[in-house]
């Protein structure tokens, strides 16, 4: 009888280890070939997305090289009141550039680009002092839509030399800027009270460094 029972009990435990194995065998197998498929979808997924993407830069790169290739018409985009003036100012000397906002001049208003470029021309052949004074080298328009006008200056003080100008003007010594067409005072000296040497030089114009060499050249000849 107790030959019976240890006969039942190991032939039940051998089917129960048989079993156990049997399952492990099946997930572990199960497990395997989930995660080759979920790899192999992983990479399917990532070359799908790469593809994608390509597509979308050539598709880009296409689209621009087509608007670069479509000319532009500068004669009908006009700058406007509503159009924003940006100035990018570029100080050669300290190597920085500082970016200011401000109103478009009135007499731009209605402006196409080459009107523009000209504006800009004779703006630097007639520089407004304060802008001679700063060294202003070169002014030119780098945007142009009726949205926003972008012009980019260079300033370099280094290589303003003479600030002043002494001239004499109808017998009474003048003091211009350095641009020698601003008039910076008339000081009231007449010529004639000063020595023919001095009189000669102020004939053919003296040119100033800065404020001391002027104030004392003008100290000089009203001793």
């Amino acid at each position: 009888m107790r030959n019976k029972i240890l006969y039942y009990c190991c032939t039940t435990l051998g089917m129960l280890t048989l079993v156990v194995v049997a399952n492990y065998v099946c997930y572990h197998s199960a497990m395997k070939q989930f995660s080759k498929q979920q790899q192999t979808y992983e990479q399917e997924l990532t070359e799908q997305m790469e593809s994608q993407v390509a597509q979308q830069v050539e598709d880009q790169w296409e689209q621009s090289a087509e608007q670069e290739n479509v000319p532009v018409d500068n004669t009908k985009t006009k700058l406007g009141v509503d159009t924003v003036y940006q100035v990018e100012n570029y100080d050669a000397v300290k190597d920085q550039t500082t970016t200011e906002y401000l109103i478009l001049p009135e007499e731009l208003v209605g402006y196409d680009r080459e009107q523009t470029d000209e504006y800009f021309k004779k703006y630097m052949k007639n520089l407004p002092v304060e802008e001679f004074l700063n060294g202003l080298q070169s002014a030119g328009v780098t945007n142009f839509s009726t949205e926003r006008l972008v012009v980019h200056k260079v300033y370099d003080s280094s290589k303003i030399k003479y600030r002043y100008y002494l001239i004499a003007v109808d017998g009474e010594v003048v003091v211009y800027y350095g641009d020698k067409k601003t008039v910076f005072e008339y000081t009231g000296i007449l010529t004639d009270t000063l020595s023919k040497e001095e009189q000669d030089a102020l004939k053919q114009g003296i040119e100033v460094e800065d404020e001391n060499a002027l104030f004392g050249i003008l100290e000089n000849y009203s001793s």
